[in-house]
């Protein structure tokens, strides 16, 4: 008799996921959306502070400005009124509207095509022009007789009529 004796050795039952369907993504796509959506959500929350802050930014350089125009009002000599004046409305241009009109002369604000970009033309005419009245003050001899009485509220008037403009948010650097 010729019997073979049968082998007892098990074999291994085969891999059958790659057969069963998936109807799910990989652990690592839902961790991917999930930092995503962590990413998104603090991005938003970043820009709606900084929107909120650079409001407030320009509301306590409004108030600054303000102040200095009415500390001005005691000033009696044309140099200093008229640096005072210059250096108030230039600081919150500065705060408000990122222009660095403060650390420029007046020429080179006056050589800056792109100064004050964001105002309007006749407010932008008339702070030019305030600024070369200041200037004229400031750096020209002039005669003890000269009526300054006007600038106070010449400057007052700009300021307020600048912090009526929105100010548009800077761009973003590459």
């Amino acid at each position: 008799m010729d019997e073979t004796t049968p082998s007892l050795e098990l074999r291994d039952i085969p891999d059958v996921t790659t057969m069963l369907p998936r109807e799910w993504w990989p652990w690592w796509v839902w961790v991917c959306i999930v930092v995503a959506i962590f990413v998104l959500w603090r991005m938003i929350a970043h820009l709606c502070k900084s929107s909120s802050s650079t409001a407030s930014l320009r509301a306590q350089a409004f108030q600054e400005a303000k102040e200095a125009l009415e500390q001005a009002k005691s000033l009696t000599t044309a140099v200093a009124l008229s640096t005072a004046l210059s250096l108030a409305l230039r600081r919150y241009l500065t705060v408000a509207f990122g222009d660095p009109s403060l650390f420029e002369t007046h020429e080179e604000f006056l050589a800056r095509h792109d100064a004050l970009a964001d105002l309007p033309e006749n407010i932008r005419h008339s702070l030019s022009e305030h600024f070369s009245t200041l200037c004229r003050y400031k750096y020209a001899p002039c005669e003890e007789s000269v009526d300054l009485s006007l600038l106070v509220p010449q400057a007052s008037t700009l300021l307020h009529q600048i912090h009526a403009v929105e100010s548009r948010p800077a761009p973003a650097a590459p």
